[in-house]
């Protein structure tokens, strides 16, 4: 019988080269992986930023029209307050002036004090004045700045997705040299691959590393 004792296994050491490509695909997988959750975070900031431009445009366009109908209401009760004028009606030019709305108020304060008793009319509008604003015009200006700032900060998380997208390809070219080193025995051709590997891998981390330091991670 054979004593199983006495049969002796070769033992053969794993070569060095083996333990290079070990490590440098243990590290690129991990930091496919990163690169990958990261792309995917950027592009959910993107698509909320974007949200919240189309939430504020549709805030600034109906402020907008809101004060667009405010100043059509301040126009209309102006302009029959002068025919009232002209017409020497002054119970109906009094009614008219007692309804005007506060913010057209200084404004015409500040026109009609130009009359005189020869001129009861002044030249111009209330309307030309600076004293004349509509804090819904104020508002849909803000709104406007807000969806604009909006955009843009989705155009930039956007454009650190493709970033980070950009790294998980050399990455993924590092995971490819990795895989196919040992279809060759020769130590010369598993060494040139192991360089170029190598300086692959270099840029790919660099270029990471810079990236966190530029965008950083959510």
């Amino acid at each position: 019988m054979i004593n199983p004792g006495q049969i002796k296994i070769p033992q053969k050491g794993i070569p060095k080269i083996d333990i290079f490509f070990a490590i440098l695909l243990l590290i690129a997988t991990l930091s496919t992986a990163f690169c990958v959750y990261q792309a995917t975070r950027w592009n959910g900031v993107q698509a909320v930023d974007f949200g919240d431009a189309s939430k504020y445009r549709t805030e600034s366009v109906r402020a907008s029209t809101a004060a667009n109908t405010l100043v059509i209401i301040d126009v209309q009760l102006f302009t029959s307050w002068v025919d009232a004028v002209g017409k020497g009606d002054l119970i109906e030019a009094k009614f008219l002036k007692e309804r005007f709305r506060e913010e057209f108020k200084p404004a015409f304060e500040v026109w009609i004090a130009k009359a005189n008793t020869t001129n009861p009319i002044p030249p111009g509008t209330p309307f030309e004045l600076p004293e004349y604003t509509v804090a819904k015009y104020t508002e849909s200006d803000s709104l406007e700045e807000k969806a604009t700032a909006a955009f843009n900060e989705g155009k930039d998380a956007n454009t650190n997705g493709d970033l980070y997208i950009s790294n998980t390809v050399l990455f993924a070219i590092v995971l490819f040299f990795c895989g196919i080193y040992t279809r060759w025995d020769s130590m010369k051709i598993r060494t040139g691959i192991l360089i170029i590997t190598l300086v692959v891998f270099s840029f790919a981390l660099y270029s990471l590393v810079s990236l966190l330091l530029k965008v950083g991670y959510i």
